[in-house]
């Protein structure tokens, strides 16, 4: 278990695409691309199923977004626009989770696909693509149209809550969805149950399946995530595992609420939610009544309001991990299980038990541990407002951090001395790093433990289909897991990115 987005990401975007819809005799496919050596063929073979995802007519412009998930369990964001006047879908794939810019993204390049200078959008994809990522809290500038236009977007910062009406999806669903649903959504995410949305809107389903997600941070979900389900991927809803999947209204038509069997569904349309559980009634009375009174100050709401009234609530549940971390000299911390319960009040104490079994849990905990063990410490918005909650606890376990940090520091210090004289190139210039004050030491460090996690990857057998091994739960498999394969097997037609559509649909077709 870990994080779903992946680090150090190179390139703003991975792939632009234009789709063909599907016609009677043809299914969707990728007509051109950018850039051509982009070749992960498994997941342009599925980019037309989520552009397309069942027979639909637009009367306005619509964004929306998707999720493909990799044999890592990362994600790949897929991020759609349809134009009732264009014949082909648009869509820009990234492992970059900003909405609000690649949206803007693929408003500025469905201009230039109708430029009357041909090239103008391949320059401005070629920028866009071959430009450094700014750091976070900056922008990323590109200028495009012979210079006369620039392209900007922020840089989010980590960490960075949702807020409204910044946020184009946490706003969609606080609109569509009172906040009572929006807690037993939250109450029913942290059981891990089945949950499906549903909407006749593309744009509002995903964006409120996004931000159900968002709205659980410090925790990420860990099983089945399709913020919108194509018709070809309906099995998916017959899981028995968990899941959480934005279903349109007229896929959802297609399968029998029977074979499903025990789900929650929220109707994003008409504001409706149908569970067999009564999952936020079994949350600890105290922390869902202190949840509704933040959620109910209207005034409140605007910026990161919404967001920050569910971070509290998990601050509540969960915030108390740091009463059962072992700080020990010369060592790793750790996780106490029993202390973690034991430490907190009666009324927490049954619900806690359950938390324990979670998958997003114990992802949570595993996060928490690495964080304090390459020394970046408490420092996020989640134990900022931790610290805020409970301050005496979070001085005294400030104190155990600083005596542990300290001793790690020495007998690194004595170790780097012990191996001076007799280490090869690589270890003096670490001495010499640390010597200097430690610059540098961070990106060394870091590139230690991608090789160091590629080694244990390469050698771990992965069973997407097991929930549990040896009596230790595993995440579900998020669907669709893409996977490589050969050109071979590849069939969609992927020809480089030409300026008027449709005369390369015409083109495309006299060819096939």
């Amino acid at each position: 278990m870990s994080s779903r987005i992946r680090e150090n990401v190179k390139h703003l975007f991975e792939c632009f695409c234009e789709v063909v819809p599907p016609s009677e005799d043809k299914d969707a496919w990728v007509i051109q691309q950018y850039p051509d050596k982009y070749k992960d063929l498994e997941v342009l073979k599925a980019v037309p199923k989520f552009a397309y995802p069942y027979k639909f007519e637009n009367a306005v412009i619509q964004h929306y977004s998707f999720v493909l998930t990799d044999l890592e369990s990362k994600w790949t964001f897929g991020f759609c626009r349809h134009d009732p006047k264009s014949e082909t879908a648009i869509v820009v794939l990234s492992y970059l989770p900003w909405h609000q810019s690649f949206y803007k993204f693929l408003d500025t390049t469905a201009v230039l696909m109708h430029s009357s200078r041909t090239e103008d959008l391949s320059e401005f994809l070629s920028s866009l693509y071959y430009t450094r990522i700014s750091e976070p809290g900056k922008k990323i500038f590109v200028t495009f149209n012979r210079g006369q236009n620039t392209f900007a977007v922020d840089v989010p910062r980590p960490f960075q809550l949702p807020s409204i009406p910044e946020n184009r999806n946490l706003t969609e669903y606080y609109n569509a969805v009172d906040t009572n649903n929006m807690m037993i959504i939250f109450a029913s995410m942290l059981y891990e149950r089945r949950i499906i949305f549903t909407s006749k809107q593309l744009k509002r389903l995903s964006a409120c399946v996004q931000s159900a997600n968002d709205i659980i941070y410090p925790m990420i979900w860990q099983h089945i995530f399709i913020p919108v389900l194509p018709l070809s991927l309906i099995d998916y809803l017959l899981a028995p595992m968990p899941f959480l999947i934005g279903v349109p209204d007229e896929v959802l038509k297609k399968v029998s609420r029977s074979e499903i069997g025990e789900v929650v569904i929220l109707d994003a349309d008409s504001n409706t939610v149908e569970t067999p559980f009564d999952d936020l009634n079994n949350l600890p009375q105290d922390v869902i009544n202190s949840l509704r009174k933040h959620l109910r100050n209207k005034s409140a709401v605007l910026g990161d309001g919404v967001s920050r009234a569910f971070l509290r609530a998990l601050v509540q549940l969960i915030g108390g991990y740091r009463d059962a971390l072992k700080f020990q000299p010369r060592q790793k911390v750790t996780f106490d299980e029993e202390k973690f319960i034991e430490t907190r009040p009666v009324a927490l104490q049954p619900f806690l038990r359950e938390m324990l079994n979670l998958q997003i849990f114990q992802q949570f905990i595993e996060e928490r541990l690495t964080m304090l063990n390459t020394g970046r410490g408490f420092s996020d918005e989640f134990e900022f407002e931790l610290e805020n909650y409970s301050a005496k606890s979070g001085s005294k376990l400030k104190q155990q951090y600083k005596e542990w940090t300290s001793s790690m520091k020495k007998e690194g210090t004595a170790f780097l001395k012990s191996v001076k004289d007799k280490a090869n190139p690589a270890m003096k210039s670490a001495v010499k790093t640390v010597k200097d004050g430690g610059k540098g030491m961070k990106s060394a460090y870091k590139g230690i433990r991608s090789k160091l996690k590629e080694g244990h990857s390469a050698g771990e057998p992965h069973h997407p289909h097991s929930m549990y091994e040896s009596g230790k739960p595993r995440s579900a498999p998020s669907s669709p897991t893409t996977k490589r394969k050969t050109l071979s097997d590849f069939t969609a037609p992927v020809a480089s990115y030409k300026k008027d559509a449709s005369l390369a649909i015409k083109n495309a077709n006299l060819q096939r």
